[in-house]
């Protein structure tokens, strides 16, 4: 029988993330809703994060490994510590509006969706504002829409954690930039998926964010997960005919980025010309 102590678990991940982590946390503390717990997972962080989250009361637990492992299954490892009912993430150096948990837990309630996601402010590393990244999707059935673009800010989802436990589902164990991906397409290619147009978190660009040093791999672990779906389920291919090939091509397109990064100039024009003329 699934225990459920509290309402929302908050997953945080962290390496190495002293800098931005007491707003982080802060912007936990500081919600309109108060049923919940921070389960803070310390990946073998060799800063003063630790110590900084061990500062905090009882509603955060803490917990330590002493080898760092790949962000995917840092993710599973916190989440099998965590009691909600609902789960929900935030990064080290980003933050939630102060009514977040508050508009998407009535959602969720009120509507019986597994998921949720909303809408996300772009901010620097002093926090002032870049741009928006604003939901368009309607709630519903929306694999098909993702697949042209991959709206899901990171931060801003929820999830019903019973769902996961009941499907055996989690974040893959081995992927370093698109573990959420893989968790996230997988619910949306069979549940109805719940979004909120309202702003729900604030994400940081600075230049020692995680993301930007596993750009060698968007390529590949987008393309796996993708693969692994359509096999898993073979009426995708005919169903999403266009909007699979469109999500190829724009995978491609992430590893010629990559690559022109890298200075390899001739490999990146060999990458993007079989897809260079398909739209998205």
């Amino acid at each position: 029988m699934l225990e459920e102590n509290i309402k929302v678990s908050i997953i945080m991940n962290c390496f190495n993330g002293e800098e931005f982590l007491v707003e982080a946390i802060d912007s936990v503390f500081n919600q309109t809703y108060t049923d919940w717990e921070i389960i803070f997972f310390d990946n073998a962080s060799t800063d003063g994060s630790g110590e900084i989250a061990k500062s905090y009361c009882s509603k955060l637990k803490y917990y330590r490994i002493n080898e760092t492992v790949p962000l995917g299954e840092a993710r599973s490892k916190a989440i099998m510590h965590a009691s909600g009912k609902y789960l929900a993430f935030l990064d080290c150096d980003d933050l939630y509006v102060n009514n977040k948990l508050a508009i998407q837990v009535k959602m969720m309630d009120d509507n019986g969706f597994v998921m949720s996601y909303g809408s996300a402010e772009i901010i620097d590393k002093d926090g002032l504002f870049i741009k928006s990244r604003l939901a368009v999707n309607r709630s519903g059935s929306i694999f098909g829409k993702l697949l042209l673009n991959y709206e899901i800010n990171m931060q801003s989802v929820m999830l019903l954690r019973s769902y996961l436990l009941e499907n055996d589902l989690s974040f893959s164990r081995s992927f370093q930039y698109g573990p959420d991906y893989d968790l996230f397409m997988e619910i949306a290619s069979s549940e109805k998926v719940g979004v909120l147009h309202e702003v729900l978190v604030n994400t940081r660009i600075h230049p020692g964010a995680l993301t930007h040093k596993k750009l060698h791999c968007v390529r590949d672990e987008l393309k796996s997960t993708i693969d692994r779906l359509t096999l898993k389920n073979p009426s995708i291919k005919v169903q999403y005919q266009g909007e699979l090939k469109s999500a190829y091509a724009k995978f491609e397109f992430y590893q010629t980025r990559y690559l022109i990064s890298q200075g390899d100039n001739s490999a990146a024009r060999a990458t993007i010309k079989p897809v260079i003329k398909t739209r998205w």
